[in-house]
C-alpha cells in the first residue's frame, strides 16, 4: 500500500491502486479510526488494548476493500469499469462506470460482495484465536446487512434484478427505491432510540434510494432521444488567447459553461468556479490558457443522450460540447438534460 497522498481535495487521500483500480479514503474515517483509538484509551483498555481495537477496525476495512473489489473485477467482466473505490464510515462505495444493462449481470455483480464476506467468515471461522474469530462474525454481519433488499445495498440490486426479469427495469428500480425508504424510515427510528449512527446510515440510503431511481427514470426518458432535441444552440465560445474576463461576460448572460476552442477544436470548458477563481487569484487580463478548465467530451448531434449521460458520469464535472462535422455547435448541460426529461415527463403524462 503506497503511502496516503491528497487527490485533489484534503477531504480525500489516495492510497494506492489494487488491478488498476484507485482505492481512496475520505477523511472523516481517519477520523473515526482515531476516535476509536480515544475512546479505547478514556474507557482503560491501554495501550495493548487500543492496538487491538485499531487493528480490529483496520481489518474490518480492509474485507470491505475485498468486498468492493468482488464487485469491481465482476463488473469489468462486463465490460466495465470502475472509476475508483471509496472508503467512508459507513463502508465502502465502488464508482462503477454504469451497471450492467442485463438482469442477470447485475445480479451477478450485486451478489459476488455479500459472497466474498461469506467465504472470508468461513476462512477466519478455522484460524485460531478470538480475534479471527471477532472478524468471521462481522463477515457474516456484512454480508447479512448487504443482502437487505433494499437500495443501496447489494440486496436492494439483487432484488431489482430480479424483478426486471419479468417486469421494465424503471418499475424494478421503483420497487427496489421504495423498500430502501421503507427500511431508512425504520433505522432511522431504531437509532433514534439505540444508536445515532443508524440515523446517518439511514440518511444514505434514502439518498442512494432517491437518486437511483431519479436516474433510471432520466435515462428512460432520455433514450433514443437525439442530442440534438436537447442540446444548447446559443453558445458563445472563447479561446485560449482572450481573457478570463471575456469568459466572465459570458457567463453573466446566462450561459453555466464557456467551451475553449483552438483552432476550431474544443480542448476545454470554463465554469463559474473556474473563471471566479482566475478572476481572485490572477486577475481579469489573465488569459484563458491559464486559468484552470475542466475535461471535455465530445458528442454528435444523432448520439442518444442516455449514452451522453453514461459518458458524463464516466467522466465526473466533465462538459459534453456537441460538434457537427468537424465545428463546436453547441452544449449538453445537466440543466438541460433535467429541462427536456421534466417536459417528456409533462407531454407524456
Amino acid at each position: 500500500m503506497a503511502s496516503a497522498q491528497a487527490s485533489g481535495s484534503w477531504w480525500v487521500w489516495d492510497l494506492g491502486r489494487i488491478r488498476g483500480i484507485a482505492i481512496r479514503v475520505h477523511l472523516t474515517l481517519l477520523l473515526l479510526l482515531a476516535w476509536f483509538v480515544v475512546a479505547a484509551v478514556l474507557g482503560g483498555a491501554g495501550l495493548r488494548g487500543s492496538v487491538y481495537v485499531l487493528l480490529l477496525v483496520v481489518c474490518v476495512f480492509a474485507t470491505i476493500v475485498v468486498h468492493e473489489l468482488g464487485h469491481a473485477l465482476v463488473a469489468r467482466r462486463f465490460g466495465i469499469r470502475t472509476r475508483d473505490i471509496m472508503l467512508l464510515p459507513i463502508g465502502g462505495i465502488a464508482s462503477l462506470e454504469r451497471m450492467p444493462a442485463k438482469p442477470s449481470q447485475e445480479l451477478a455483480v450485486a451478489l459476488v460482495g455479500p459472497a466474498i464476506n461469506l467465504v472470508l467468515a468461513a476462512i477466519l471461522a478455522v484460524v485460531p484465536g478470538m480475534f479471527a474469530l471477532r472478524l468471521a462474525y462481522i463477515n457474516v454481519g456484512l454480508a447479512v446487512f448487504n443482502l437487505i433488499p433494499a437500495f443501496p445495498m447489494d440486496g436492494g440490486r439483487a432484488l431489482r434484478a430480479l424483478l426486471a426479469l419479468r417486469t421494465s427495469n424503471e418499475r424494478a428500480t421503483d420497487i427496489a427505491a421504495t423498500c430502501g425508504k421503507v427500511f431508512a424510515v425504520l433505522l432511522c427510528f431504531v437509532g433514534l432510540f439505540f444508536n445515532p449512527l443508524l440515523v446517518l446510515i439511514a440518511f444514505v440510503v434514502w439518498m442512494g434510494a432517491s437518486q437511483e431511481r431519479a436516474l433510471v427514470h432520466l435515462k428512460s426518458a432520455l433514450s433514443g432521444v437525439p442530442v440534438s432535441a436537447a442540446m444548447l444552440r446559443r453558445v458563445e465560445t472563447v479561446t485560449p488567447e482572450e481573457s478570463v474576463e471575456d469568459a466572465a461576460s459570458i457567463l453573466l448572460g446566462g450561459q453555466t459553461e464557456v467551451p475553449v476552442i483552438d483552432h476550431g477544436q474544443p480542448v476545454g470548458a470554463l465554469t463559474r468556479d473556474d473563471v471566479a477563481n482566475a478572476l481572485s487569484s490572477a486577475g481579469p487580463s489573465t488569459r484563458v490558457a491559464t486559468a484552470h478548465q475542466h475535461a471535455i467530451v465530445t458528442v454528435d448531434p444523432s448520439d442518444p443522450l442516455d449514452g451522453v449521460l453514461d459518458r458524463l458520469r464516466t467522466s465526473p464535472g466533465a462538459v459534453a460540447v456537441v460538434v457537427d462535422h468537424g465545428t463546436p455547435v453547441g452544449l449538453v448541460t445537466a440543466e438541460s438534460l433535467a429541462a427536456y426529461a421534466e417536459m417528456h415527463q409533462r407531454t407524456s403524462a
